[in-house]
C-alpha cells in the first residue's frame, strides 16, 4: 500500500483473503492472532506517499475509483473478519481504533474538500466550482489544471452508496441491507449471538459519533461542501434503516440504543438539522438514479413529507424511528424517545412544518402506546410544552399578520382566503390546531389527564393563551370547562380551582388589553362562566368570588360600542352576575361593598353605557337579577335581590314612554300579592323614589301607574320622612296646579289607612329559613295543648308539606304539624306515633288565624280529639292519640322543615318537606285544649293584638263575654299561656318579659323572641 505498486495485486489479495475468513470463525480468529486485523484497519486510511495537498499532485480518474474500490472492498473483509465473532469486534472498539477506524473510511471526503479549499486559496487556480448538474466525465488536467481531478457526482453517489452499505453490513448481512420505506421493514432472524449486536451497535453509534462531528466542522454556517453533503446524507438514510431493522429484529437492544446516546446522536444539529431536503437528493443524485426513486418513496411512505416542504427527507425518517421505537410493545418506558422528540420541538419553532411533523409522531405514539406514553407525558410535562410552542407558533402570525383574524375554516376575516396565505403561515395554523388536539387527546384517554392539568399553573396558562385564537376559542372554553367539572376531593385541588378562577378572570383583562374584538371574547367568557356556575352554584360563586370576579366583570362595562354589539356585552354581564349572585347573601353583601348600596357604580356604568334608550331586553336582565334567576310573573315570583330596586327604577326612568308603563306594570304585579316583595321594596327606599319621580313626570299615564305603586307600598309600610314628602308634594306649587295629581296622591294616602293584616310579623323566605326555640319549654301533660297563630301562606309547594310547629324532647317525643295545600298533617309520638290528615284549606295571600288543639283522651270521654280552626271557626276534627311527656321539650321550631317520623312523605301523599313560606304575626303556646268561645275571642282581638292576655280594662269594659273569658285575671287565659312569640318586643307593668336571641343554624333568620314567664 505504501508503494502503491500494483493495484490488481491487492485486489486479489484482498479477494483471496475474502474466501479464506467469510463464515469462519477459526479464521476469524487466527487472522486476529496474526494481526489481519490492524493490517486491514491501516488498509483503510489515508495512503500517504501518494496523497499530499499539493498543486503538482495528480491521480488519473481510472486509479483514483480502483482506489476508492479498493478501500470498500477492505471495509467488506475487514467485516467478514469480524462479524458474529464478538472478540474480534472488541479488538475494533480497544487503543483508539475507533477513532482511527473513523478517519479512514471517510478520508476521501476530507481529501476532496482539503484540495478543493487548496485551489481556492492558490492564485493561480482559476475559481472553478462543482457542477452539481454534472453528469458527464470530469475535466481533464489540461482543462482544469487543478491539484486533483474533480469527482462527478455520479460515481462519488456510487461510492457513497457501497460506504454506508459495507458499514451497515457489520451489523447485517449485504442482502438485508436495503433502503426501503419504514412500513415494508420485517423481522429477520441470524445465527449471530445477541452480545455481538449489541456491541456492533453501539461500535457502530459510537463511529457516527465521531464521524459527524466532523461533518458538521465542515459546514459553512448551515450550508456542506456537495460530495460531503451527499455522502453524509447517504450514510444517514442507511444507517437509519438498518437501526430500524435491528431494532425490529431484537428489541432489547433499545436499552444500548439508549445507553449510547442514539437519539441525542439522531435529533442534533450534525445530523437532524444539516438533512437533505427531496430537491437537494435530486439535484446532487441525479434524476435517473434509482438510489433517488428510493428516497423519493420512503419520504412520501412516512406520511409526513407530501405537504410540509420545509420538513425534509432525513428528518421525516428519524423522527418515524424514533416513533417506531417508542411504540415497541417491548417497549414499557418509551420516556427516553418522547424525551427526545421533545427536545426536537423545543429547537425547532422557527419551522411550524417541521413542528406539525413532530406533533403527528406525538399523536401516533400516544394511539399506538397509550399507557406508557401516558406516563412519559406525565413526567416530561409533555402537554406543557407542546401548547408553549403553539403559542409561539400563534404569536408568529399575529406578529406576521396582526390585523388579521384566522378562523378555523380556513378563511381570513378581511375576504382574503387561506388560498392565498404561503404555506408556512397554513402549517403554523395547523401546528397550533394539531398541539391543541393533543392535549385533548390525552385529557380523553387518561383517568387523572384532567386533574394533573388543573394542578399544573403553566399548562393552563398556555391554555388560556390559546384562547386567543378565535378557530380555538371555543374548544378551549370546552376544555375548562371540563376542569371545573372535576370535584374538589382535598384542600389543593380547591387551591388549584382558585388559581384557574384567576386564570380566567385575567383574561377578561387581557381580552380588553390586547384584542380589538375583545367584546365578542368577553361574552364568549361570560357565557362559560354561566356554564361553570351551574355546576356547583355556591361553590363556584364563592371561588369567583374569592377572585375577585365582581371587579372583573363590571370593568368591561368600561368602553365605547356600537350599539348591537354594546347591548350583547351589557345583557351577558348581567346574567352573569345574576348568576354569581343568585341565593349567595355573602356574594351579594361583597357585590354591595364594590359597587354601593342599590348598586349605584353599576347604575352609573349602565346609564353612561346606554347613551340610546335602554331596550326590553336590557329590563328584563334587571328584573332577572332583581329575583335571582330567570324573571317570571306569577304568584310564586319573589323579590331576592333587594339593591336592585332602585337600579331597575334608575334605569326604567331613562326608557321610552312603553317601556316605562311595561316596567310599572310589572312592579304592580310583583308587589300586590306579595308581603314579602312589599318588604323588600321598601327597605330599598321604593316609596322615596316614587314620591320623587311623581313630582316631575309629566305623562299622565305614567303619573297614574306611579300612585298606585304608591299606594301599594305605602299602605304596608310608610315612614315619617316619607310622609312629609307627601304632604310637601299636596302643597307644592307644581303639583297643585295639577289638580288630577294631587288628587291621585289623596287617594293614595286614603287607601294606605285601609291595608289589612298585623302590624308586625315574622317574614320566613321556604329557604333555610325558621324559628328554633332554644329555650327548654314544659309540656302540658294533663290538660292538653293550644297552638294559635296568626299567619298568611306566600304560596304552597306543588306536592309538598311546609313544617308549622314541633315540640319534641331530647329523645324524640312529642308532635308536629305541617301545612299542605289542602290538608293539615298532625303526628303525635310517644310510646307509639299516629298521625292524621286533617282537611284545611288556606288561600294564599291573605291573613288567616289558625288554631290547633288537641284534648287529652278520658275514661268514657272518646278519647283524645284533634281539632282545627280557621279565623275561630271549626273546620276539621280527628281522633288523634294525646303524647303523655313527663320531660321538658328542648327541640321546639316554627316555620322550619319539619320530616315525619312515623310515615314518609310519600306514604302521605306528599313527594318531599319544606320550611314555611309566607309570614306569621303573633303566635302562641297554650297548656290547655282551648275552647271554641275563647279561639274566636283571641281571633277578635284582631292581628296586631301583641300582649300578655291579662288585665286590658278598655276591653273588660265592654261587658263582651268574649273578651272576659281571655283577659280576666282568673278566668283568663293568660295562666295557660306557654310562650309567645312576636314580632316586636313590649315591656309592661304587669308582664315580666325576658328576651332570647335563637341562634342562626343553617342561615335560618335571627329574630327577638318573647318569652312570657308569668308567677
Amino acid at each position: 500500500k505504501d508503494q502503491w505498486t500494483d493495484l490488481s495485486l491487492h485486489f486479489i489479495t484482498l479477494y483471496a483473503l475474502r474466501s479464506t475468513i467469510s463464515e469462519n470463525t477459526r479464521a476469524q480468529n487466527h487472522f486476529r492472532s496474526i494481526g489481519g486485523l490492524e493490517v486491514l484497519l491501516d488498509g483503510l486510511g489515508l495512503p500517504s506517499s501518494k496523497f499530499s495537498v499539493s498543486k503538482h499532485s495528480f491521480v488519473p480518474s481510472d486509479e483514483r475509483s480502483d482506489i476508492l474500490q479498493l478501500q470498500i472492498l477492505s471495509l467488506e473483509i475487514l467485516r467478514e473478519a469480524v462479524f458474529g465473532n464478538v472478540n474480534n469486534l472488541q479488538f475494533l472498539c480497544e487503543n483508539g481504533r475507533i477513532h482511527k477506524f473513523a478517519n479512514s473510511i471517510c478520508w476521501p471526503a476530507f481529501m476532496f474538500q482539503e484540495f478543493h479549499q487548496q485551489k481556492f486559496l492558490d492564485p493561480e487556480v482559476p475559481n472553478w466550482k462543482l457542477d452539481r448538474q454534472s453528469t458527464g466525465n470530469s475535466p481533464t488536467l489540461e482543462s482544469f489544471p487543478s491539484p486533483v481531478d474533480i469527482l462527478n457526482t455520479t460515481e462519488w453517489n456510487e461510492y457513497s452508496v457501497k460506504l454506508s452499505k459495507a458499514l451497515c453490513s457489520f451489523l447485517l448481512p449485504p442482502n438485508e441491507i436495503r433502503y426501503c420505506p419504514g412500513s415494508t421493514v420485517t423481522k429477520i432472524s441470524l445465527p449471530i449471538s445477541l452480545a455481538y449486536w449489541e456491541q456492533c451497535a453501539r461500535w457502530i453509534i459510537k463511529i457516527l459519533s465521531t464521524v459527524f462531528p466532523c461533518i458538521k466542522a465542515c459546514a459553512s454556517e448551515t450550508e456542506l461542501p456537495n460530495h460531503i453533503r451527499i455522502l453524509s446524507n447517504i450514510l444517514q438514510h442507511y444507517m437509519l434503516s438498518t437501526f430500524k431493522k435491528v431494532l425490529i429484529s431484537a428489541p432489547v437492544l433499545l436499552k444500548s440504543f439508549r445507553e449510547e446516546g442514539l437519539w441525542d446522536l439522531i435529533f442534533s444539529e450534525k445530523i437532524f438539522y444539516f438533512g437533505s431536503s427531496l430537491e437537494c437528493i435530486h439535484q446532487i443524485v441525479g434524476e435517473t438514479e434509482t438510489q433517488t426513486d428510493h428516497f423519493t418513496d420512503a419520504a412520501e411512505s412516512t406520511g409526513y413529507k407530501s405537504n410540509l416542504p420545509d420538513v425534509n427527507i432525513l428528518q421525516s425518517e428519524a423522527i418515524s424511528f424514533l416513533e417506531f421505537a417508542a411504540t415497541l410493545n417491548e417497549n414499557t418506558n418509551n420516556l427516553p424517545e418522547c424525551s427526545a422528540l421533545l427536545s426536537a420541538l423545543e429547537h425547532c419553532t422557527n419551522g411550524p412544518g417541521l413542528v406539525v411533523t413532530i406533533l403527528k409522531s406525538f399523536h401516533v405514539i400516544l394511539k399506538l402506546a397509550t399507557e406508557q406514553t401516558l406516563v412519559s407525558f406525565k413526567s416530561l410535562d409533555v402537554l406543557t410544552r407542546v401548547l408553549k410552542v403553539a403559542c409561539l407558533q400563534a404569536q408568529e402570525l399575529r406578529k406576521a399578520h396582526p390585523s388579521d383574524d384566522f378562523r378555523g375554516n380556513g378563511s381570513q376575516s378581511n375576504n382574503v382566503q387561506m388560498d392565498s396565505l404561503d404555506e408556512r403561515i397554513k402549517n403554523a395554523l395547523t401546528c397550533v390546531e394539531l398541539a391543541f388536539n393533543l392535549f385533548k387527546e390525552y385529557v380523553t384517554i387518561s383517568d387523572l389527564g384532567r386533574m394533573i392539568i388543573l394542578h399544573n399553573a403553566n399548562c393552563i396558562g398556555c391554555l388560556f393563551d390559546l384562547f386567543q385564537e378565535e378557530n380555538l376559542r371555543k374548544h378551549v372554553l370546552e376544555q375548562v370547562l371540563a376542569l371545573y367539572r372535576l370535584p374538589p376531593s382535598s384542600a389543593q385541588d380547591h387551591t388549584a380551582k382558585l388559581q384557574l378562577c384567576s386564570k380566567y378572570l385575567e383574561t377578561f383583562t387581557r381580552a380588553k388589553e390586547h384584542e380589538k374584538n375583545f367584546a365578542e371574547m368577553s361574552i364568549d367568557l361570560l357565557v362559560t362562566l354561566r356554564e361553570i356556575i351551574l355546576i356547583d352554584r355556591a361553590y363556584y360563586q364563592n371561588l369567583f368570588r374569592n377572585g375577585e370576579c365582581f371587579l372583573h366583570i363590571v370593568s368591561l362595562l368600561n368602553g365605547t360600542f356600537d350599539e348591537a354589539v354594546g347591548e350583547q356585552l351589557v345583557l351577558n354581564v348581567l346574567q352573569t352576575l345574576t348568576s354569581l349572585l343568585a341565593e349567595n347573601d355573602e356574594s351579594k353583601a361583597a357585590f354591595r361593598m364594590l359597587v354601593g348600596v342599590g348598586y349605584q357604580t353599576l347604575q352609573s356604568l349602565l346609564l353612561d353605557f346606554c347613551k340610546w334608550l335602554p331596550s326590553r331586553k336590557l329590563l328584563d336582565a334587571l328584573l332577572g337579577m332583581l329575583v335571582d334567576g330567570t324573571f317570571e310573573i306569577n304568584e310564586k315570583t319573589t323579590i331576592k335581590n333587594e339593591d336592585v330596586i332602585i337600579l331597575f327604577l334608575n334605569v326604567l326612568q331613562k326608557s321610552s314612554t312603553s317601556l316605562q308603563h311595561y316596567g310599572l306594570v310589572v312592579l304592580q304585579q310583583l308587589l300586590k300579592g306579595s308581603i314579602t316583595n312589599r318588604t323588600y321594596c321598601f327597605k330599598a327606599g321604593l316609596l322615596s323614589f316614587l314620591l320623587d319621580w311623581f313630582s316631575v313626570e309629566e305623562w299622565e299615564d305614567t303619573v297614574i301607574k306611579i300612585a298606585e305603586l304608591i299606594q301599594i307600598i305605602g299602605g304596608h309600610s310608610i315612614s315619617g320622612k316619607d310622609i312629609r314628602k307627601m304632604f310637601a308634594l299636596l302643597r307644592g306649587e307644581k303639583i297643585s296646579v295639577k289638580q288630577k295629581h294631587s288628587s291621585l296622591l289623596l287617594t293614595s294616602l286614603s287607601h294606605m289607612l285601609k291595608e289589612k293584616g298585623p302590624e308586625a310579623f315574622f317574614e320566613f323566605s321556604g329557604h333555610d329559613s325558621g324559628i328554633e326555640v332554644k329555650s327548654p319549654v314544659q309540656w302540658p301533660y294533663s290538660k292538653g295543648l293550644s297552638f294559635c297563630c296568626w299567619l298568611r301562606v306566600e304560596s304552597f309547594p306543588e306536592n309538598g308539606m311546609m313544617g308549622l310547629f314541633s315540640f319534641f324532647t331530647e329523645n324524640g317525643k312529642g308532635c308536629l304539624a305541617m301545612l299542605g295545600k289542602n290538608t293539615l298533617v298532625y303526628e303525635s309520638v310517644s310510646q307509639k306515633n299516629q298521625c292524621v290528615l286533617l282537611p284545611l284549606s288556606l288561600p294564599t295571600k291573605q291573613w288567616k288565624f289558625l288554631s290547633v288543639t288537641h284534648t287529652v283522651g278520658r275514661a268514657f270521654s272518646g278519647g283524645s280529639q284533634l281539632r282545627c280552626y280557621v279565623d275561630g271557626d271549626l273546620v276539621s276534627t280527628e281522633k288523634c292519640r294525646y303524647a303523655k311527656v313527663n320531660e321538658v321539650m328542648t327541640r321546639c321550631s316554627l316555620g322550619t322543615e319539619l320530616m315525619p317520623i312515623g310515615e314518609e312523605p310519600t306514604s302521605l301523599g306528599f313527594e318531599g318537606t319544606f320550611a314555611f313560606t309566607g309570614q306569621m304575626g303573633p303566635v302562641y303556646a297554650f297548656s290547655d285544649a282551648l275552647s271554641a268561645e275563647q279561639i274566636r275571642g283571641i281571633y277578635n282581638l284582631g292581628p296586631s293584638y301583641m300582649y300578655s292576655f291579662l288585665g286590658d280594662q278598655n276591653l273588660l269594659m265592654n261587658n263582651d263575654s268574649l273578651y272576659k273569658g281571655i283577659l280576666d285575671a282568673r278566668d283568663g287565659i293568660s295562666s295557660k299561656m306557654i310562650f309567645g312569640l312576636n314580632a316586636q318586643v313590649r315591656t309592661g307593668l304587669q308582664t315580666t318579659c325576658y328576651i332570647f336571641l335563637i341562634n342562626c343554624w343553617n342561615q335560618r333568620i335571627e329574630y327577638f323572641v318573647l318569652f312570657f314567664l308569668l308567677g
